[in-house]
């Protein structure tokens, strides 16, 4: 009995990978930082000044 693997097909590579797509990922990171600590910052605003209003 000959040990056979089964084939593994071979692809191309791919043109999008690497830089550009690890680059869009960071970026979309910062975008999802820059606008989660802007929607903290304004429910601080809101609490803030529901609780110094009159």
């Amino acid at each position: 009995m000959a040990d056979t693997k089964p084939a593994v097909p071979q692809y191309k590579e791919t043109v999008d990978a690497g830089y550009r797509a690890s680059n869009r990922v960071w970026i979309r990171v910062w975008i999802y930082i820059v606008s989660g600590h802007g929607f903290v910052g304004f429910l601080f605003l809101l609490f803030y000044v529901g609780r110094h209003g009159k």
